[in-house]
């Protein structure tokens, strides 16, 4: 069932935030009600509009993928989470903060 909210324009809000706080790119992709922002390989973020979810890196003890949600109402913070996880992709937050330093 999609969300009461678009999914597109919430996923290009999320792509906004992580560009502009974080200076991650991603891609955009809608589709019949979802989107995902396509932000590296092992690191997607899906959208129906009111809630984004991503994969944590863990799996439960019978191998299904355990996820992370944050509502669409606050971008910030959901970028802010979603930055972190990149970080531990991509050698560590301190690695990220270095690149955003120069």
């Amino acid at each position: 069932m999609p969300g009461l909210r678009p999914a597109g324009p919430a996923a290009e809000q999320l792509q906004t935030q992580l560009q502009a706080a974080h200076r991650i790119a991603s891609e955009v992709r809608h589709g019949d009600g979802v989107a995902l922002v396509l932000i590296s390989a092992g690191l997607g973020v899906w959208t129906d509009g009111d809630t984004w979810w991503w994969w944590t890196g863990h799996t439960t003890g019978r191998g299904r993928w355990i996820y992370n949600h944050s509502s669409t109402a606050n971008v910030a913070t959901a970028a802010r989470r979603i930055a972190l996880r990149y970080a531990e992709l991509h050698g560590g937050e301190q690695s990220v903060l270095k690149e955003r330093l120069g």
